[in-house]
């Protein structure tokens, strides 16, 4: 994925500005910068403990996923819960539907959520209509 003018000269700021800061806090203006070229389903990431380890600034960019790419990393079983996740179906209700404990479904729903590093159902419906 290609990254425009705009976007690198924000991205350099920011790490310009959270080099400078030596207790690792995000300073205002650099959060400004940031949500300058955020966009709906952008992942933007910044791994200050990384960056310190390897002495250069980490920073990952990701574009919106289609939920056919978000679910892909996802094993055949989680994948199914998923789609019942953003059918808006309850855990009883998916438990019943595949035909598993409701405790599955609950191991299942958080290895989905620790996978799509995701904090919520919420959020794993709205990337998925992204």
């Amino acid at each position: 994925m290609g990254v425009d003018q705009k976007t690198l000269k924000a991205l350099s700021v920011s790490l310009r500005d959270l080099r400078a800061v030596p207790d690792g806090t995000i300073p205002p203006k650099t959060i400004a910068a940031l949500a300058e070229i955020a966009r709906p389903g952008m992942r933007l990431r910044i791994d200050l403990e990384a960056s310190a380890a390897i002495g250069v600034p980490l920073v990952t960019l990701a574009a919106p996923q289609s939920g056919a790419q978000l679910f892909a990393n996802l094993t055949k079983r989680q994948r199914q819960v998923a789609e019942l996740i953003v059918e808006g179906r309850s855990n009883r209700q998916i438990a019943d539907i595949l035909g598993i404990s409701l405790g599955t479904v609950k191991d299942h729903v958080h290895a989905i959520l620790q996978r799509l590093e995701l904090p919520s159902r919420t959020a794993v419906i709205a990337a998925a209509r992204a």
